[in-house]
């Protein structure tokens, strides 16, 4: 009986000790924080073994569909033709992902209201343990997912941030949207069956990198615009990927593919040129190659659209939830303080830098109240 192992599978596997290795060894993250770090947009720990593990699991399980057994057991089954086409997965993936997304959004703002706090802020939990979460860069589907994992893992090695500190605010709805997310990643399995080389490694990574961009950061976070620019790019530029595929892999074929990435050149630049009468049949085809491009665009103008026009540039507000002992607070260059209820708010100058006084501020009222919220600046980073 002859027994092939799939030329995926080592490469997912070695994916996997490389996660686990970060894992258990101390200091082996800090070596590839600086190839993890743009991607996963600001690193740590716990983000760099979950895309590595991640990463390798999803390769190995794209090529359950090329074993001929389980894809003609598949092909079998008495369910809509539909549903047995990768592209039709493809889609679902893209369009669940972007449910999850936007609803953690509305969570966001529906969190804010409930503690009458501004939409344009950073939350940041310090009680049982800090964690932070805002609209540009939500923690929230990260609350549940460090509960889980709480239960699984007994004991959890320093520099993994959880964000489990949140579930203890956020309403039950985040947890049942929180289902959402397995439910894509399968749904993203499916559609990653049968593909040629270069569309499966893409999809395997820009998959692995939107779900935990799903888990830690949100719409906004650079994985998740990443994870759907990926789906876009198979969804409308499938084509040329594999062509590429092609091209790279079996060379029997390398000029006659060639000469069509040539044809397909003179037609751009035709269209480019302003021919665009001659060619309105082109100029659809490559309007629809362009769209992954255009979204992607559209969704970092959005980003930083949504950060300008929430920033606020002439000082701090800063709201402290159950607050004793806030002298530490005369460090800072404070313009004003007032005393509502519960909450102290603090106006703080504009003069520092906007990163540097959230952490600050974690240090300086650690311990000394439940939660804080500072309005956002983005002008402070220029």
């Amino acid at each position: 009986m002859n027994f092939k192992i799939n030329k995926y599978i080592p490469l997912g596997i070695m994916l996997i000790i490389l996660g686990s290795s970060i894992y258990f060894l101390n200091g082996m993250d800090q070596f590839i924080r600086p190839f993890t770090q743009p991607i996963l947009m600001g690193s740590s720990k716990g983000k760099d073994i979950l895309f590595f593990v991640l990463f390798g699991i999803t390769i190995i399980l794209s090529t359950l569909g090329d074993n001929e057994g389980i894809y003609a057991y598949f092909k079998k089954l008495p369910i809509p033709k539909i549903l047995k086409n990768k592209e039709f997965y493809l889609k679902l993936s893209l369009f669940l992902f972007l449910f999850a997304a936007i609803s953690a959004l509305v969570v966001e703002l529906y969190l804010r209201s409930t503690l009458k706090v501004s939409w344009n802020t950073i939350l940041v939990i310090l009680n049982p343990s800090l964690t932070s979460t805002s609209f540009l860069h939500s923690h929230l589907y990260k609350g549940i997912f460090g509960m889980i994992l709480k239960t699984v893992l007994t004991n959890i090695p320093s520099g993994i941030h959880t964000g489990s500190s949140l579930s203890a605010y956020t309403p039950n709805i985040i947890s049942l949207l929180f289902i959402l997310i397995p439910i894509t990643y399968i749904s993203m399995i499916l559609s990653l069956q049968r593909r040629k080389v270069l569309s499966r490694l893409f999809l395997s990574f820009t998959s692995t990198i939107g779900i935990i961009g799903l888990i830690d950061g949100g719409l906004f976070g650079t994985p998740a615009i990443g994870g759907i620019y990926g789906m876009l790019i198979l969804i409308y530029n499938n084509k040329i990927v594999d062509g590429i595929s092609d091209y790279m892999v079996k060379k029997e074929n390398k000029n006659s593919l060639m000469s069509i990435l040539k044809e397909e050149w003179k037609l751009i630049k035709s269209i480019l040129s302003g021919k665009i009468k001659e060619n309105k049949k082109d100029l659809d085809k490559y309007l629809k190659i362009a769209l992954p491009h255009i979204a992607l665009i559209i969704i970092i103008v959005l980003r930083f659209s949504i950060a300008f026009y929430g920033a606020s540039p002439d000082f701090y507000e800063l709201t402290v939830y159950n607050g004793h002992d806030l002298d530490g607070l005369n460090q800072y260059n404070t313009l004003n303080v007032t005393d509502d209820g519960n909450k102290t708010i603090v106006y703080i100058s504009n003069e520092y830098n906007e990163m540097e006084l959230l952490n600050n501020l974690a240090i300086t009222l650690d311990g000394k109240c439940d939660w804080y919220s500072l309005s956002w600046n983005v002008y402070s980073y220029l």
